[in-house]
């Protein structure tokens, strides 16, 4: 099993816990791994674009919460605008339709996993439990679905250009890229000041290596 299937479990057992014991650390709980197994899901999707299996964990590793809601958020208001001029039926229409359901859903239950983390102030109500399990599991299940494992793998590998374009944010579809692709072609450091990130004998995958500085880590 998955790991993103071991979290969504996790959440599901919390959530079938007697009513008694369904206190506000079980019921946050809930909601917040719930969240992780969709973020983990997203992940190993998008890093299956990777052609070097062995390098896919560490790859993983440079997806963070901010940018990927960021791709979302603009992705969903992108393609909103996109159905708001009635596009005919097309593959292309289809693809649209899973990439708005995808951004939507992370935003969402981005939110719900924010508040319960922190916002102690205000009390996780099991609906919110409830509506975070449903939207998560029925997100899981169309896992097998081709068109929305493309929606998956192409706004987050976005996020990861975006990275390394600077964090400029996600590259929008246009008539000369409809894909939407990161087509910057200049190497990760020159692109953004975090380098070096560099492919070299040493370095092949071209992730970025902290170095020693007079005697300050980088």
């Amino acid at each position: 099993m998955a790991f993103a299937d071991d979290l969504l479990k996790l959440a599901q057992d919390i959530a079938n816990l007697p009513a008694a014991d369904r206190r506000q650390a079980n019921l946050r709980r809930a909601v917040s791994t719930a969240y992780y197994a969709l973020f983990h899901l997203l992940i190993s999707e998008a890093t299956l674009n990777c052609g070097r299996p062995e390098l896919r964990p560490a790859l993983g590793r440079l997806f963070d919460h901010g940018p990927m809601n960021t791709a979302s958020t603009n992705k969903e208001a992108d393609l909103n605008a996109y159905f708001n001029n009635h596009p005919s039926e097309s593959p292309e229409r289809v693809v649209a339709g899973h990439l708005r359901s995808v951004a939507k859903t992370f935003v969402r239950a981005q939110q719900r996993r924010i508040d319960a983390d922190y916002n102690l102030g205000k009390e996780v109500e099991e609906t919110d439990m409830l509506t975070q399990l449903e939207t998560v599991t029925t997100h899981s299940r169309v896992g097998t679905l081709s068109a929305m494992k493309r929606a998956r793998r192409l706004i987050f590998s976005q996020c990861l250009a975006a990275r390394n374009a600077g964090r400029r944010g996600p590259v929008l579809p246009s008539k000369r890229n409809p894909a939407g692709i990161n087509t910057d072609r200049r190497l990760p450091s020159q692109s953004c000041n975090r380098g070096p990130w560099e492919r070299n004998t040493r370095n092949t995958s071209g992730i970025r290596v902290p170095r020693m500085v007079n005697g300050i880590r980088t």
